[in-house]
């Protein structure tokens, strides 16, 4: 339990080779000598909150697609976002930003003042279920973190990044934000106060169908309450799929984070396509199917060698439906957010 009464754990593919400090994962690619830093630029993956039965609770980094943030000094004495690539129609007003409320609340908590000029290069599609406005958070507190030497462990980055979710969708999620930060399979054990956990993740091959929403949330549209019967074969889902991870099986984990009661019933009626989708893939040997985040892409786990018919299964459905959409074949990724040299 860190001072912000964040607990932390780090459980790696073995279930018996658990590590846990007071710090929680380990910080040495945060902490590093100060020099005279100008900027500072970090690739953030694209996530799959929710991962089949976890909603609110799993996610999943990737290898690709990713984000590339870079936070640089100016002498305005302002936060200052810049959209470059993907734009469409990304807020850059600071207070409707997600990397510029997340920059606000990092100046707040640690009692820097300066300008700072933040250049997002989009490479996830926004509003396609792909954490892209979590990775545009985090990505731009670990960056500040990085470049005022404020010395942050992951569990204060994630509970700022968090709160610059707010900007997108009013809600300060922590399953995309910490995904995208630590890379592996994400639990969030709590959220008050936040307690994640992340699981190093076996060679899962995912096949992602790219999809944009027509409407910019659906969350609403998920009911508050489902039967004790459902509720029940929810948890089995979710432990199944903890377990799979551990086990490093990919046939149970594709099965596990097949079913799902809360989000997929709900999110997959605004896919176009979506029930005929997850019915041919799987008849073509994928393991899996769901529904990612909040929609409306769609990612299946299958065999290495399944994937190219996977992929050309999903492309054809769309196109047949005049559904727009970008098919490409990725894998869960156990690495996070990183500093690279260049755009």
């Amino acid at each position: 339990m860190d001072s912000h009464g964040i607990a932390w754990g780090w459980i790696k593919t073995s279930p018996h080779n658990v590590k846990c400090s007071k710090e929680g994962y380990p910080e040495e690619n945060i902490k590093r000598e100060q020099i005279d830093l100008k900027e500072v630029i970090v690739r953030a993956p694209a996530t799959i909150a929710n991962f089949g039965p976890g909603f609110d609770v799993f996610s999943l980094a990737l290898e690709e697609p990713y984000d590339m943030v870079k936070v640089r000094l100016n002498d305005k004495n302002s936060i200052n976002v810049k959209i470059v690539g993907m734009d469409e129609g990304i807020p850059t007003s600071v207070e409707n930003n997600t990397a510029g409320l997340a920059a606000t609340h990092f100046f707040e908590e640690t009692n820097h003042s300066s300008g700072v000029d933040v250049e997002i290069r989009k490479r996830i599609i926004s509003c396609a279920g792909l954490g892209t406005s979590g990775a545009s958070a985090v990505a731009c507190v670990y960056g500040l973190n990085i470049l005022f030497g404020a010395n942050l462990g992951h569990t204060e980055m994630i509970e700022i990044a968090s709160r610059g979710e707010i900007a997108s969708g009013n809600v300060a999620h922590a399953d995309n934000v910490a995904g995208c930060l630590l890379g592996g399979f994400i639990l969030i054990k709590n959220y008050c106060p936040i307690d994640v956990v992340k699981i190093e993740v076996p060679n899962v091959p995912i096949v992602l169908c790219i999809i944009k929403k027509a409407k910019r949330t659906t969350r609403g549209s998920i009911p508050g309450r489902i039967s004790l019967t459902k509720v029940i074969e929810q948890i089995s889902y979710s432990s199944s799929l903890i377990h799979a991870v551990l086990s490093g099986n990919l046939k149970d984990i594709g099965e596990a984070v097949n079913r799902d009661h809360i989000s997929e019933p709900v999110r997959s009626r605004f896919i176009p396509r979506y029930d005929e989708i997850k019915k041919k893939v799987l008849e073509a040997g994928a393991y899996g199917c769901n529904v990612s985040g909040g929609g409306s892409s769609i990612f299946a786990i299958c065999e290495e060698d399944r994937t190219g018919e996977i992929a050309e299964i999903m492309k054809n459905i769309c196109s047949q439906g005049g559904v727009e959409n970008k098919v490409i074949i990725t894998k869960a990724s156990n690495t996070g957010i990183e500093e690279i040299n260049g755009l």
